[in-house]
């Protein structure tokens, strides 16, 4: 059974992951297949071909924007999902769009394709691809938005379908991903995932490389752990099926991270024997219940958290292709206190100023020390931060304070 990680952990692994798919959107001629560069599988010197082996067609490939296909897949979630015209699809860690924007040609004008991705700099190398594809198709229905896969900035039962390409591996939290698939599909939804998972534990030298966890293998769990997890979250009808292949084609095309992983593994065993592609379908009952969110008694008073911004470009400043990493981060924290109940409200002095006008204690500091106090962050009337976000060591006393498990200490 896999760990469970400390938020400090999650953090770590995050940022690894981050700073791996940095480096790959930021690879603008050659992306992922450049030499040097790890990321999911190595992947061979041609992105696609590999997509071709995935079951992609010339059509659907020629059809993609400049640098959408990085390169990143181990299966064919779209193929998998059977989308269907009007159907709302969402993409988990939607990299430069290249999945998004195939499915968004089979979900059609009346449909939606939805791609999240936590990394800012993959996020602005698919958006700058949206007039391309607006361009070619002649449609207005995909979108990418910033978050983490674990926190979705995705409403409750809005989706038809989730797609994902060799994503989950690379969360360091699971079954939090599973538990928000649940929340955010339609009820009847489904799943069609394709990952990498494990046959059999991976030896302790291989799970300590770097880049075997940017690369998608060392966060890769066993296949019996990925159907529990499923399971757990609420989802039925799960269906598994291992797919070999993949890795074997890898060894075969000598990519670096398997013959780094060849040279750690018992003599005479290969990569095939430990790894294999996945692909994962499961359905939400029909019947759902309203939300799979974990909710306080009614009888307890909900915590109330209110963030005073500086005037950004839109609510919570994640837009355009520039963003700060640390909005990322305070953003999937608000997300996930507002799933554990904490009433969130957040105000951008340059879309709402009134309500900085009208809560006393903002107007207050405000007079004193101008915007220089922005952000501000109260926490039940009282501020708890000023002129700054939260640092990734704040995130665990900031979170127990919002949720009432601790004092409101300002600082």
């Amino acid at each position: 059974m896999s760990a469970i990680l400390t938020d400090e952990q999650n953090d770590s692994v995050r940022k690894m992951v981050r700073a791996g798919y940095t480096k790959i959107a930021q690879e603008t001629s050659a992306g992922c297949c450049s030499p040097g560069v790890s990321c999911c599988g190595s992947a061979p010197p041609d992105a696609d071909k590999l997509a071709r082996e995935l079951g992609y067609s010339i059509e659907e490939l020629k059809a993609l924007p400049d640098g959408a296909n990085l390169g990143l897949s181990c299966g064919n979630p779209a193929a998998l999902a059977a989308l269907r015209p009007g159907e709302v699809v969402l993409d988990l860690g939607s990299g430069g769009g290249f999945d998004v924007f195939i499915a968004g040609r089979k979900v059609g004008a009346t449909g939606r394709a939805i791609g999240v991705d936590m990394t800012p700099e993959m996020l602005g190398k698919a958006r700058r691809n949206i007039a391309s594809y607006r361009k070619e198709t002649d449609l207005d229905n995909v979108e990418f938005r910033l978050g983490e896969i674990e926190h979705l900035p995705v409403a409750d039962n809005s989706v038809d379908a989730i797609i994902s390409n060799c994503v989950i591996n690379l969360s360091p939290d699971k079954a939090q991903v599973w538990r928000e698939m649940a929340r955010v599909l339609k009820p009847g939804g489904r799943v069609a995932v394709s990952d990498l998972a494990l046959l059999k534990p991976l030896p302790p030298a291989i799970l300590e490389m770097v880049e075997a966890l940017v690369g998608c293998v060392a966060g890769a769990v066993l296949v019996s752990e990925t159907e529990g997890m499923a399971k757990e979250a609420g989802l039925v009808d799960t269906l598994l099926k291992a797919k070999s292949d993949y890795i074997d084609g890898l060894v075969d095309w000598q990519a670096p991270l398997y013959q780094k992983i060849i040279a750690n593994l018992p003599t005479g065993a290969k990569p095939g024997d430990y790894i294999t592609s996945l692909e994962i379908t499961a359905c939400k009952p029909a019947q759902a219940a309203p939300s799979f969110l974990k909710r306080q008694p009614l009888t307890q008073p909900m915590p109330r958290l209110e963030v005073f911004d500086p005037a950004m470009c839109c609510s919570t400043g994640l837009c355009g292709t520039e963003i700060d990493p640390a909005l990322v981060s305070f953003a999937a924290l608000l997300t996930q206190l507002s799933q554990k109940g904490v009433k969130v409200e957040r105000y951008n002095l340059g879309q709402q100023p009134m309500a900085f006008v009208q809560n006393p204690t903002v107007k207050a500091l405000l007079d004193k020390e101008g915007v220089t106090a922005l952000p501000l962050i109260l926490i039940n009337g009282a501020v708890h931060l000023k002129g700054r976000y939260l640092t990734d060591a704040e995130r665990e006393t900031f979170s127990r304070a919002a949720l009432g498990e601790s004092e409101v200490v300002s600082s």
